[in-house]
């Protein structure tokens, strides 16, 4: 078993992502921080079949969870 993880910056969050590799698939965990505040995203539904399509999701469930934040 094997984890990986993607980083970047988006609208001044710093972004995680953070995969882990299981029987059968990839579970996903994303971090949001934004200074000293940290918020942690699991997705404990999901087996992505490699690790690109969990970073795809990533991205995007890391887009949703920002622009709720900033854009109210």
């Amino acid at each position: 078993m094997a984890s990986l993880t993607c980083g970047f910056t988006y609208r001044e969050f710093d972004v995680t992502i953070v995969g882990y590799e299981m029987p059968g698939g990839w579970r996903l965990a994303v971090e949001l921080r934004k200074g000293g505040t940290v918020e942690l995203l699991r997705d404990t539904d999901s087996l992505y079949p490699d690790f690109t399509s969990l970073r795809s999701m990533g991205i995007w469930t890391a887009h949703l969870a920002i622009m709720r934040k900033t854009t109210g």
